[in-house]
């Protein structure tokens, strides 16, 4: 709700309510045919209370953008997380103040229990909170809490392919911001109307990496001179991967071990404690396996990328890090775009991956290459901020 107020140039205009955001516009009207006057129209808009929910690293870096972009409007951010995914430990990279609510599930019941017991904890912080709007990325509970109160949810996506998640938040968001990449047609079928879909030109990576913060990782995990093989371990236990054919991870990775050793430092990076177990007991002086690290930065500082899904493949094709995707399901519209523009290589055979590893890691010129592509595209793409946030402004008329 706005309220106007309006005062002559005789008055003071500073006695507006100080919770109250100001935006003042001059207009001119005649009171005869040849006198002007003018007067200040003060257009007080409340600011938001505003509740994100944060459930991965990814969304910890992309949110934490989307976060300083409300607050610069005056507006008030709640985050919450919750444990067990990374979220809350990503979120310390950036300094975003976050609250862990709940845990996240690993098996199929496991996530139906988890789920419903982090419904429940959230009812209750936002009914004690009061959000005018909450924002996610796909959040089951965000979106059930807030349909259920009453709060507008906004969602933001670029994984049609996450079924089960999709299924859970589409038909209960009032908004859905997407990459310009996925086409509209593919949400409507999850149960939203078109009109309510907002489209960026930008691939979510680049709203954290082009301003990221590059700190020199390499003494902190104690590389050597060598070359860098970054290798991200998949996704276990995510629902849209339930079911799938999976790729000998281990083997590959072992494989890897055996070529490079001795050529390069091979950084595996691990997402849950049973990974972190199996790959020291294997290959544990063979490998880096850090338990936590700023990953951007270790891309900046890396020769080959290797990942098993998700977004550390986009990050390192806009870093000019050749990045080789091993997704063990159908590539992701995002991935597929990327592979269109020579960003990234998914090899049809697993087995081939050291004779790309060997053909990148010694040819100055494909490397090169690489580089004017992310270039190329980084210029194609727009700064989506002013297009989220003003949409996104448009839910203060409801509160």
């Amino acid at each position: 709700m706005c309220t106007i107020y309006s005062f002559s140039r005789a008055l003071c205009a500073t006695s507006y309510p100080s919770v109250l955001k100001p935006y003042t516009v001059t207009v001119f009207f005649s009171m005869a045919s040849t006198n002007l006057k003018t007067s200040t129209i003060i257009v007080l808009c409340k600011n938001m209370r505003i509740w994100i929910d944060v459930l991965t690293p990814k969304q910890a870096f992309f949110f934490n953008v989307i976060r300083e972009w409300l607050k610069e409007r005056g507006h008030e951010v709640f985050s919450t997380t919750r444990s067990g995914y990374g979220g809350f430990e990503a979120s310390s990279l950036v300094n975003y103040d976050i609250v862990s609510v709940g845990k996240h599930g690993l098996t199929p019941y496991e996530k139906l229990i988890e789920s419903s017991r982090r419904i429940e904890l959230l009812a209750d912080i936002a009914v004690k909170k009061n959000f005018d709007l909450s924002i996610s990325f796909s959040s089951p509970e965000c979106a059930r809490v807030s349909y259920g109160l009453g709060v507008p949810h906004i969602m933001f996506s670029d994984s049609p392919h996450a079924v089960h998640a999709s299924k859970l938040t589409v038909p209960l968001s009032n908004l859905l911001f997407t990459p310009w990449l996925i086409p509209k047609k593919v949400w409507v079928k999850y149960g939203i109307i078109e009109r309510k879909i907002v489209q960026y030109k930008c691939i979510d990576a680049a709203f954290w990496i082009k301003n990221w913060d590059y700190k020199d990782v390499r003494r902190e995990l104690n590389l050597s001179n060598k070359a860098t093989i970054v290798i991200r371990m998949h996704e276990e236990h995510a629902s849209y991967l339930l079911g799938k054919n999976k790729i000998n991870v281990l083997d590959i990775i072992k494989s890897i071990v055996r070529e490079y050793y001795d050529k390069a430092n091979i950084v595996v990076l691990a997402r849950y404690p049973n990974q972190f177990s199996y790959l020291r007991q294997e290959l544990d002086d063979k490998i880096i396996l850090p338990n936590f690290v700023d990953g951007p930065s270790l891309l900046k500082y890396s020769d080959i990328f290797i990942g098993f899904g998700g977004t550390m493949t986009h990050e390192a094709a806009l870093l000019s890090v050749p990045s080789i995707s091993l997704f063990p399901g159908k590539a992701t519209l995002i991935e597929s775009y990327l592979i269109r523009k020579g960003l990234v290589i998914r090899p049809k055979n697993p087995k081939k991956v050291n004779k790309i590893i060997r053909h990148y890691l010694y040819n100055i010129e494909s490397r090169s290459r690489f580089e004017k592509k992310a270039k190329l595209l980084w210029s194609t793409m727009e700064n989506p901020k002013e297009k989220i946030i003003s949409k996104i402004e448009l839910f203060k008329e409801k509160v």
